[in-house]
């Protein structure tokens, strides 16, 4: 897409609907509004399409666009046209297969990280830290600058907005090489009644550590992935003796109440669920 046909202000989905499609259960398919959607604030279901959950008007757009600096759509579509063809092998093969698939999937779970709406407050936070001196001049012989200040100031907020969006694609294409740090396994389930359910976050981990960089370091750190309703990626630092197997129902509920403890806006699953 040119920069002068790009649309500002769409609906940036920050959990692309190919990826809630995974989320919906079989019976619901062909419903208009298949997906049932848990607002934390009123602590109420009511029914979704993919399109109408998990977006933000203009969330992707830069500030500015007259210094080319393109949009993001490039850095997703790649994922997004090629994971639901991956899950849906993945399923017809039981999941016995995944291995064949992880790093495209540890790639997949690293872009739905830094598109998410966390990453964006924490680089929000970190942009509006920076500081920097302020040109408002340069000298005819191009020599010298003339500064509004010797103090370093804060950013503009453009400035903040555009180095965000840029970190956010910087991510991306650093690729899965961190995840790769850590061992996986996958785990799966059999009923939509009983599913792995996502938030407005779906990658999470849980741990001791609320700093991002030790809770990496520590073997006691686990990362979790919903890929499905029918299956979820998890992350340590220490080995599985199992790699692939099913949750028991007590794992499950364990897991859906993580996703009900940490989720701000809402959930979202195949059926309607009680969290206890």
């Amino acid at each position: 897409m040119s920069e002068s046909n790009f649309k500002r202000n769409r609906k940036d989905h920050y959990l692309p609907r190919g990826y809630l499609r995974g989320f919906i259960d079989p019976e619901r398919i062909d419903h208009p509004q298949p997906l049932w959607h848990f607002d934390v604030q009123s602590n109420i279901w009511s029914e979704r399409s993919p399109g109408e959950v998990g977006y933000r008007y203009g969330f992707y757009d830069y500030a500015t666009h007259e210094i080319h600096l393109g949009n993001a759509d490039s850095d997703f579509a790649q994922f997004e046209n090629t994971f639901p063809r991956v899950r849906q092998d993945l399923i017809l093969n039981n999941f016995k297969n995944w291995r064949d698939h992880r790093d495209f999937l540890l790639r997949y779970a690293q872009m739905m990280r830094a598109r998410s709406l966390l990453f964006f407050d924490h680089k929000r936070v970190e942009g509006k830290n920076l500081r920097a001196w302020i040109v408002e001049g340069v000298s005819p012989d191009r020599k010298s600058v003339k500064l509004r200040s010797m103090t370093p100031e804060p950013l503009p907020d453009a400035f903040v907005r555009n180095w965000t969006i840029a970190e956010m694609r910087n991510e991306i294409q650093k690729g899965a090489a961190w995840l790769n740090d850590f061992n996986w396994a996958l785990r799966y389930c059999d009923s939509p009644a009983t599913p792995f359910i996502i938030s407005e976050i779906p990658f999470i981990s849980r741990g001791r550590h609320s700093d991002l960089a030790a809770a990496m370091q520590d073997q006691d750190t686990l990362l979790f992935f919903p890929l499905c309703w029918q299956a979820c990626l998890i992350g340590s630092r220490q080995l599985f003796e199992i790699e692939t197997g099913r949750f028991g129902e007590e794992d499950m509920r364990e897991i859906r109440r993580m996703y009900r403890k940490t989720a701000e806006l809402f959930l979202l699953a195949p059926r309607q669920l009680e969290f206890c």
